[in-house]
């Protein structure tokens, strides 16, 4: 039997989220959304770049034309794209953990593992955007383009600023907050089979 929450605010196990960590639910909360909606622009222009690239492939290989650019068009806009879903990513735990080492361990100490883990991530994710916006503003400020289409890579490597930042803030919030909110994070839009 499936067992699907029928709100955003109860958890998988079924006990209201109110109470104790208001605070932290309502973060989480709004972290959630702001990852899915992100996820969701990312696949999106994922797949749109798949059609872009299929008719750019198939219309050389028929008529001799391609669309022009089209290499330097997926390039751009999938990093763009996938910067969009590494916090999706890391809010349904969807990095590579190495928990077999762990797995023998008592639970508290997975947790703390966990939680530096998260925190890693978070800082690392942090640490792109800031890298990645002084990147974006140096080729702005030496007009950077691309080879074929000659458009600024600067823009470019901007949009992937705001992806990042946010897998960074859920990286680093899931490092504090409590466990079960952190759970719960994770699996409130999955169906469980009994």
């Amino acid at each position: 039997m499936i067992d699907v929450p029928g709100r955003a605010d109860q958890p998988v196990g079924g006990m209201p989220l109110e109470g104790l960590r208001s605070p932290w639910q309502h973060a989480a909360t709004g972290l959630r959304r702001a990852a899915l909606i992100a996820a969701g622009a990312g696949g999106t222009a994922l797949c749109g770049l798949a059609i872009l690239l299929t008719i750019s492939i198939v219309a050389r290989k028929t008529m001799g034309w391609q669309v022009r650019g089209d290499v330097e068009i997926v390039q751009m806009g999938g990093a763009v794209a996938s910067s969009l879903l590494f916090a999706w990513c890391q809010i349904r735990h969807g990095n590579v953990a190495v928990d077999f080492a762990t797995k023998s361990l008592p639970r508290g100490v997975q947790q703390v593992l966990n939680r530096i883990g998260y925190f890693s991530l978070g800082c690392l994710g942090l640490l792109l955007a800031v890298r990645t916006a002084a990147l974006g503003l140096g080729s702005l400020e030496i007009h950077a383009v691309s080879t074929l289409l000659a458009w600024g890579e600067g823009y470019w490597q901007l949009a992937m600023v705001p992806g990042l930042m946010l897998f960074g803030m859920i990286g680093l919030f899931q490092s504090f907050a409590p466990q079960q909110v952190v759970d719960d994070m994770a699996h409130i839009f999955s169906c469980k089979g009994n």
